[in-house]
């Protein structure tokens, strides 16, 4: 991620409670927004620097009317390569990919949902989708700046480096002829979410261990990237839950 101007009540505060590389925090002198009052306690109390600026300003640094009042100023921070990624990576992950998704917002409530998720982190192509920027970090409500983000060159060599790590790789297909729901979901896994409108490219889909779909209702086709990422995430959250459960139990422990 290149240094970046971000902007919003939530965006901002997040920034400030994961120790993001806050450069300064700009407040609109005509604000009057409670949420603003506080941030200004918190940024005092965390010593991250600040300035009140006319709105103006802010208006030109965010190129945005909607940014509450506050904007602040970030630091470059650097993606992780696929290898140190790898190297930190915990014995059970989940690796959400993204494959070419082009607008910004919807890339930012990609970030969010793997963020809420649990997710180990999100891997990107260096080129060929929207890039993480303030807007993105905006659309994601801050939470962009919660989970790791890993960047490849060529997302179908990412693929490939996931599975020597025992990743088992699946794409989302709405014409998978097996379901989020049938998966026994692995202790390593990544799933893969493509554009908006052309889906997962085939050499993409190619390097995954296979696809799966989400059933709909109604004659539907299919649903919006971070809606169709947040049902596969949550699942392999429920499932990996329900078989822990089942553990404890087999073992004698509390259910």
């Amino acid at each position: 991620m290149a240094g970046e101007i971000i902007w919003g009540v939530k965006a901002v505060r997040e920034a400030l409670e994961t120790a993001a590389r806050i450069n300064r925090i700009y407040f609109a002198k005509e604000s009057r927004a409670d949420a603003c009052d506080s941030l200004v306690d918190a940024a005092r109390a965390a010593g991250a620097p600040f300035d009140f600026v006319p709105q103006a300003k802010l208006n030109a640094m965010t190129g945005v009317r909607d940014h509450q009042g506050v904007a602040a100023a970030l630091s470059p921070a650097p993606y992780l390569t696929v290898r140190s990624f790898l190297e930190t990576c915990p014995a059970t992950a989940t690796v959400l990919v993204v494959d070419q998704v082009q607008h910004p917002k919807n890339l930012g409530l990609l970030l969010r949902t793997a963020a809420g998720a649990g997710a180990a982190g999100v891997m990107l192509a260096a080129r060929g989708g929207a890039l993480v920027d303030g807007a993105v970090v905006h659309a994601s409500a801050g939470a962009a700046l919660r989970v790791p983000l890993v960047n490849c060159k060529n997302l179908a060599q990412g693929i490939r480096a996931l599975r020597d790590a025992g990743f088992w790789t699946y794409a989302l297909d709405a014409g998978a002829a097996e379901t989020v729901f049938d998966v026994a979901w692995p202790r390593r896994c990544a799933l893969v979410v493509g554009n908006e409108t052309a889906g997962v490219r085939p050499v993409v889909r190619k390097a995954c261990d296979g696809a799966v779909a989400i059933p709909l209702a109604g004659g539907l086709d299919s649903l919006n990237a971070a809606v169709a990422a947040g049902v596969a995430l949550f699942q392999v959250v429920a499932w990996r839950r329900r078989a822990d459960q089942s553990i404890q139990r087999a073992s004698g422990g509390v259910a």
